[in-house]
């Protein structure tokens, strides 16, 4: 009875507080140069959704899946778009595709047994510590994700991830090891997304826009003498700050085989595990390929086609890995409700203009500070605002023009604040929502919402510095 009041309070809040953003008086327009930035009607009532959907997330009054639904259908009661369009800016996303793709290939890669073998290795090479496992698994998501998508190096870590819990008996959401672990598992990809243009979408957007609107190029390297020192400044800290927040269990003697091992498995690979090995490298390499594909031959196969090729591949004639009960049963549906359900939500949020009102009044008052507190409040202010978007590369789009249109206003630079722009936008770590990345690891159940958002706010302050270290100190090298 006492969740039950709670969640009615906790509901009622949500309601009281969006209708006093609906019944709000309109904001003065904000100006950028000569142009006027007004807040319309429906950008106001975009954002009154979204602060019910927001505050039923945090106090997880209702499942989150159903909270992103009524989240769509107080859009569709505000008049923000028709209800096909609202469904269609999230559910017809391709996105969905990627991540049923995704989460299908993570099933394949268990089922198979390959991820026995690879969490058998990491096993051999880290004992059974849980600390040191947790390590490994972000430095891991890092590395691989400067080549990879972080979304793909998400879901290429989860089985391992969960195959390792399992092992040793640590359920769902009674585990601090479980939570750190499947944390990690997110927050590794996410950071090491920033060391190289083709690490996240937004990246890619932010080199278009800085060579159309502001006529400057800026190649790989130059990426890198920034984003790899901000990712090494980065990185450990945020472990220790994730093993402080939720300290790993030691796995016990009963719990870890005598033998040290998760589990025997055979010298060689069963033949089911050779032909999940064939779809994951060839996914990888069309995944890692695309640009050179791009350059060679003006082919670019998109990531979400790669990974419904993959799924599809499981279920060929004459594979003998997966069935679809099994990928039906693995794969967390409820998730997959909720980033389409978010992303109509983001979308919602850009189409009415409510973004873009939003990025003016956090970055207008930076032209005047100096070149420390600017980066680091740009940084910190995405990360505020990747609350309200559910896409990186949609976040780029939305605030990246915007803060190259002040740099000229402002005499900047451009490159010194898109720069540290773009690569903030994968720095989603407050809500589980804020990125696809995120929502991976949260389908396998062992962390909450608020699990994430409580170690996340530590890594959201500490972000700021090792992206403003890096651009202050690296960047005057090469630029």
């Amino acid at each position: 009875m006492a969740a039950e009041r709670k969640n009615f309070y906790a509901f009622l809040v949500a309601a009281l507080v969006t209708a006093v953003i609906y019944l709000l008086p309109l904001p003065q327009p904000l100006s950028v140069g000569e142009e006027l930035i007004t807040l319309t009607t429906q950008g106001k009532a975009a954002l009154a959704a979204l602060a019910f959907v927001i505050i039923l997330w945090l106090t997880e009054a209702l499942p989150f899946p159903v909270t992103a639904l009524a989240g769509l259908l107080l859009a569709y009661i505000f008049g923000l778009a028709g209800f096909d369009d609202i469904v269609g800016y999230g559910f017809g996303s391709s996105v969905v595709i990627f991540f049923i793709g995704v989460l299908t290939l993570s099933s394949g890669l268990t089922r198979s047994g390959l991820t026995d073998r690879f969490t058998s290795i990491i096993i051999a090479r880290t004992g059974f510590q849980s600390r040191k496992i947790v390590f490994a698994f972000m430095a891991m998501g890092a590395l691989l994700s400067m080549w990879i998508v972080n979304m793909s190096v998400a879901a290429i870590l989860l089985p391992m991830a969960v195959t390792i819990l399992r092992r040793v008996g640590h359920k769902p959401l009674e585990s601090n090891f479980g939570r750190a672990l499947l944390i990690a598992v997110a927050w590794g990809p996410a950071i090491g997304g920033i060391m190289t243009p083709v690490g996240n979408g937004a990246n890619i957007v932010a080199l278009g826009y800085l060579r159309e609107l502001a006529g400057i190029p800026i190649n790989f390297l130059t990426w890198m003498v920034v984003g790899v020192p901000a990712a090494l400044l980065i990185l450990p800290p945020a472990y220790l700050i994730l093993v402080r927040v939720f300290p790993p269990e030691p796995i016990s003697a009963e719990d870890a085989p005598a033998d040290g091992k998760l589990k025997t498995v055979p010298p060689g690979l069963a033949p089911s595990e050779w032909k999940a090995l064939a779809i994951f490298i060839l996914a990888v390499l069309l995944w890692l390929g695309d640009p050179l594909l791009q350059h060679l031959g003006g082919i670019s196969i998109p990531i979400e086609a790669v990974a419904l090729g993959a799924a599809v591949a499981f279920f060929l004639p004459g594979m003998n890995v997966l069935t679809w009960n099994e990928a039906r049963d693995d794969i967390d549906w409820g998730g997959i409700i909720l980033i389409a359900a978010g992303l109509s939500l983001g979308m919602i949020i850009f189409e009415t203009g409510a973004a873009r009102w939003l990025a003016l009044l956090a970055f207008s008052p930076l032209g005047t500070m100096t070149a420390f507190l600017r980066i680091f409040l740009a940084v910190l202010i995405v990360e505020g605002l990747k609350v309200f978007f559910s896409s990186n590369t949609v976040t780029g789009v939305i605030l990246i023009p915007m803060v190259i249109a002040l740099a000229g206003t402002f005499g900047i630079n451009p490159w010194y604040l898109a720069g540290p722009v773009a690569i903030a936008t994968s720095m989603a770590f407050i809500l589980v929502t804020s990125s696809p990345t995120n929502v991976i690891p949260y389908a396998a159940g062992y962390f909450s919402i608020k699990d994430f958002a409580r170690a996340g706010i530590f890594l959201t302050l500490l972000v700021p510095f090792g992206i403003t270290a890096a651009f202050l100190i690296f960047a005057p090298l090469v630029f």
